[in-house]
């Protein structure tokens, strides 16, 4: 089956905070495209219904799968509860290791230890506790898999014919993400049993950029005249999700097609940073041990506090006054007296928050401003990448900011950037926290959509060369098979900055062996934020991952040349390798992904 062309398209939106999905069928997409369903989700014991669920995984004490999402949730709530909970293992917001595994390569200044940090396939994940842990591509597998179980039941209630083979899968990561983050999300998915030719990767701003294109304009804004999504039109899609913010500029092509006009940049500055706010604070006032003990001890409390936060973060706006009322555990109050011989009421008397929280049984009150401060680190970061991403040559005339994503939807974030940046145009579309996943199953009927992406990095391979003393380092010099050769030399296939137009070829280069008995040559791929790196051990250039070419007929010896193409158009790196002599497209692959 080739891609897009099934039954059905599926997109998983496996978020930091939350996860869903949503579906069409093939004969909806053709009549409507925004005729997409996704699954409303209960949200256990509070009764509430929601179209994402908690990204969270238990398993039971024999490291069984045991549930996921909201389900899991109150499960281990009420397992804690019983005091039961010891040996189960409790999994949540943990997509953030894949971003927390590597860093980005930021303009010039180059890797900032990603070496150290390279993400590993046997990589281990800890629980909530942190003192239990398993394998990570197990547990993003497991919640893949109840994801697409959950949505193939849900697609056989409305088609009872429906097949696996039917159905292209999407699966969404953020944009500034690493090759090697996309291939963890790949084999997680494949080993969930998605099928690695019926999987698609999309990238989450893209996808919400192609969902915002088929909104009606009247729903996207209420001024006369707008016209953003004409051809030539140009915005910037900020999409705040729950762990990181991803920006991508984008042009409209007179195809309706979309050009990206800048690297997708961006942080880990998602509403998880608002939370991580919220921490510090009742860090500063029981400290750390006794927040320790409390998680560890009280881990039930602690979920539930997040989520009782979670509510309140999404509701309060710049209009809001007085005092936010919030419910806290009283476990809480009552492991900082247990290990201090205080009352917590007292302690905040004598700190910073005298006057601005107030401390009762199960139930703290929070001064309105100081509520609202929790959201300064986060919306700061946001502010400061968005005017130095506006002031490039590239985005600086561009007047509009499409905001999605769920944080996207908190309105002390939306007045930020429209305070900040009063003569940009800032639109907000509806189920602006649905854009991404609805737009990911539009990418699965038509992935060429973008048809122009813009290389983050210079990539290369490190190959060895015939050694020239006028332009090589003399300590780079090896003899090999009595030739004189040069070392670590990066042979450049794509440079950063360098529009990549999808599927195709925008590297060709022909690479020999080096030894006459040679059956496959191995290849290193690295990346470097400089234009012209020289060598790949260049303090700024960074391993990316193997790639291996098989060429087993060994009778030309070293005049054995091998054809290599890599294709950077699309979300994925592809490579094609050719042994030149006989014209065979020979086995070739990336691992961009290693074993400790």
């Amino acid at each position: 089956m080739s891609r897009g062309t099934g039954l059905i398209v599926a997109a998983i939106d496996f978020g930091t905070t939350y996860s869903g999905y949503a579906f069409s069928m093939r004969h909806e997409y053709e009549k409507d495209k925004l005729k997409i369903s996704a699954n409303n989700w209960m949200a256990g014991s509070r009764g509430l219904v929601s179209l994402k669920t908690p990204t969270a995984v238990l398993l039971n004490p024999k490291k069984e799968f045991d549930s996921f999402g909201f389900e899991a949730e109150d499960k281990y709530s009420d397992l804690a509860d019983d005091d039961e909970h010891h040996g189960w293992y409790y999994f949540r917001r943990f997509k953030m290791m894949l971003h927390d595994k590597f860093d980005e390569v930021d303009g010039e200044k180059g890797v900032k230890g990603a070496k150290k940090n390279k993400i590993k396939r046997n990589i281990m994940l800890k629980d909530v506790t942190g003192e239990k842990e398993m394998p990570a591509i197990d547990i993003f597998a497991m919640a893949i898999r109840y994801l697409k179980n959950h949505l193939l039941s849900t697609c056989e209630k409305r088609a009872d014919m429906i097949k696996e083979d039917d159905v292209t899968w999407v699966l969404t990561v953020p944009a500034i993400w690493n090759d090697a983050a996309k291939q963890f999300m790949r084999e997680a998915a494949e080993k969930a049993e998605i099928k690695g030719d019926h999987l698609l990767i999309a990238l989450e701003p893209e996808a919400a950029s192609m969902f915002c294109k088929h909104v009606p304009v009247e729903k996207m804004c209420s001024e006369t005249g707008f016209a953003s999504f004409a051809p030539g039109s140009k915005y910037l899609v900020l999409d705040a999700g729950g762990g990181t913010v991803d920006i991508t500029v984008h042009e409209v092509a007179e195809n309706d097609h979309l050009r990206e006009l800048h690297k997708a940049s961006g942080g880990a500055w998602g509403g998880t940073q608002v939370d991580e706010s919220f921490r510090q604070m009742l860090v500063r006032i029981v400290g750390g041990p006794v927040w320790n003990k409390f998680c560890s001890r009280h881990t039930g409390d602690f979920v539930d506090m997040f989520r009782e936060f979670e509510t309140k973060k999404r509701n309060i706006n710049e209009a809001t006054t007085g005092k936010v009322t919030m419910k806290i555990p009283v476990t809480f109050a009552e492991q900082f007296q247990e290990e201090t011989e205080e009352d917590i009421k007292e302690v905040i008397e004598q700190t910073n928050f005298s006057g601005k929280i107030s401390w009762f049984s199960d139930k703290t009150r929070i001064n309105a401003d100081l509520f609202k401060n929790l959201f300064e680190e986060a919306s700061q970061n946001i502010v400061v990448h968005l005017r130095e991403l506006l002031s490039t040559k590239e985005v600086k005339d561009t007047k509009t900011i499409l905001m999605v994503g769920g944080f996207s939807e908190s309105p002390i974030l939306q007045s930020r950037i429209r305070r900040e940046f009063p003569d940009m145009r800032v639109i907000i579309p509806p189920d602006a926290g649905l854009a991404v996943l609805k737009g990911a199953v539009l990418f699965g009927y038509d992935p060429k959509t973008i048809e122009e992406r813009i290389a983050k990095y210079t990539y290369g391979i490190a190959t060895t060369d015939h050694f020239d003393p006028k332009k090589h380092d003399a300590s780079k010099k090896k003899n090999i098979n009595g030739r004189d050769m040069c070392s670590d030399v990066f042979h450049k296939h794509v440079t950063k900055g360098q529009v990549l137009r999808i599927d195709e070829v925008q590297s060709e280069e022909n690479y020999y062996p080096i030894k006459p008995d040679q059956t496959a040559i191995n290849f290193t791929v690295y990346i470097s934020p400089n234009l012209n790196p020289k060598y790949v051990t260049d303090n700024d250039c960074e391993e990316m991952g193997q790639m291996d070419v098989d060429i087993p007929d060994i009778t030309d010896g070293l005049k054995r040349c091998v054809i290599v193409k890599m294709i950077f158009g699309g979300t994925e790196l592809h490579l094609e390798a050719m042994v030149k002599k006989t014209g065979k497209v020979t086995k070739a692959k990336f691992n961009f992904l290693g074993n400790d």
